[in-house]
């Protein structure tokens, strides 16, 4: 593959609504042809929670604005600005905005084709995808319970 430098001003980022309260800004995945990893930056309003789920590689997770809990397994830690969390695959997480105001969150997975497996439904889905919402979508109707 010839080396590509692409310039990805936050503007120009395609938004994906996951919700009313959650949107994701995709920076790199196969749109620039990326073989290891996937990026991203996502808004979350307060209060908001991305549910419980993991996925199908490894997840670097940093907040830059805000005050966000996460839970990784069993283990519950808040991150302030520039604090990090690192995720293996297949572990169950979920993450919520326990601040005051918008909280930012950068993200970057291990891989360029990512899955996300919710924990309430067994619901597999692409990450990014219209069936990647916040509830996840109903396994049976296969459609968002938004």
């Amino acid at each position: 593959m010839a080396a590509q430098i692409h310039h990805l001003p936050f503007a120009t980022l395609p938004a994906v609504k996951r919700n009313d309260e959650i949107v994701n800004f995709v920076i790199a995945g196969p749109k620039q042809q990326t073989r290891n990893i996937k990026s991203g930056i996502t808004r979350m309003q307060p209060g908001s929670v991305v549910p419980r789920h993991s996925h199908n590689c490894e997840e670097q997770v940093t907040v830059l604005e805000g005050r966000v809990k996460f839970v990784l397994g069993d283990v519950v830690v808040e991150c302030g600005r520039y604090d990090s969390t690192y995720i293996s695959a297949g572990v169950q997480h979920e993450f919520s905005n326990v601040g005051e105001g918008d909280a930012l969150v950068m993200v970057i997975y291990g891989a360029s084709h990512v899955t996300r497996t919710f924990s309430d439904t067994g619901e597999t889905v692409d990450l990014g995808s219209e069936r990647d919402t916040f509830p996840p979508p109903d396994p049976k109707t296969r459609t968002a319970k938004v």
